[in-house]
């Protein structure tokens, strides 16, 4: 028979190690769980269909090749995926960039998704990313904070930049991305990353938090995504105005910091 260790004179276990006992009993199998549904959503959302490669001429080849590619929008960083490895679900990782001569690719943060999202008409009340911040194991303060769940996602890809071994660049100004630029030829470029943001609701109604959003990596932002917000009108939310009064210092202060003012998800309005 095997005892465990008290350590105490009357045999007793520790009140300690009776409540480690208990959260592993709890909090293991319920990580375990947390990991199959972020699994299952993931691969729900961003399926990728097996298919015969499609045929490709020399010529496009060749072409293809030399051309400097550049993709404008991918929500990696949203999943709990790494995004040095190839992975089985969505479409865009470290290994199929470099095998796809992608020069740039700008990875974008989602921060908030309406129930029932949809093109034509979204509140903004409810969230639907509450959920998968729990399962996906993030800092407790992102539950709550749409600033601090785009936090989490620049420090995610400064992570995978340092894990990278120097086949992953952030580019945080227009040096760094002519130096990108110009060094096509060279094999051992790496793979050049722009931190963007799907809406500015992430600023939580403060012009300071664009400073810190710019700190963490930032160089684009989406005024609006799929719904209003203190910003002005989304072309998918109710009301269809323009710039509020904040926008437009908003988007003032991100021209006089050079950052690229993403009109995907704006009303014509606010465009």
């Amino acid at each position: 028979m095997i005892q465990a260790r008290t350590d105490r004179p009357d045999g007793r276990i520790p009140r300690r190690l009776v409540f480690g006992i208990l959260f592993a009993a709890v909090a293991l199998p319920l990580l375990s769980s947390c990991v199959v549904v972020a699994h299952r959503v993931d691969a729900g959302m961003n399926p990728v269909v097996e298919h015969e490669p499609y045929p490709v001429s020399k010529t496009v080849a060749e072409l293809h090749s030399r051309l400097v590619i550049a993709d404008l929008h991918s929500d990696s960083l949203l999943w709990r995926r790494n995004f040095l490895k190839r992975n089985e679900r969505g479409h865009v990782d470290l290994p199929r960039l470099q095998e796809g001569n992608v020069t740039l690719q700008v990875l974008t943060t989602v921060t908030k998704s309406p129930p029932g999202q949809n093109y034509e008409s979204n509140t903004a009340e409810g969230d639907q990313l509450t959920l998968l911040t729990w399962v996906n194991g993030w800092p407790w303060s992102t539950h709550g904070s749409l600033k601090a769940r785009a936090l989490h996602q620049a420090r995610r890809l400064e992570k995978f930049e340092a894990k990278s071994g120097g086949a992953l660049k952030i580019i945080r100004n227009s040096g760094d991305l002519e130096q990108l630029i110009q060094g096509r030829e060279r094999s051992d470029l790496p793979v050049g990353t722009l931190l963007g943001i799907e809406g500015g609701h992430c600023l939580e109604g403060d012009l300071d938090n664009l400073q810190v959003m710019y700190d963490a990596g930032f160089r684009m932002m989406g005024l609006t995504h799929f719904f209003d917000n203190e910003l002005g009108g989304s072309a998918h939310g109710t009301s269809k105005e323009g710039l509020s009064d904040f926008g437009r210092v908003v988007v003032l202060e991100m021209a006089r910091r050079s950052m690229i003012v993403d009109l995907a998800h704006c009303s014509p309005q606010m465009i």
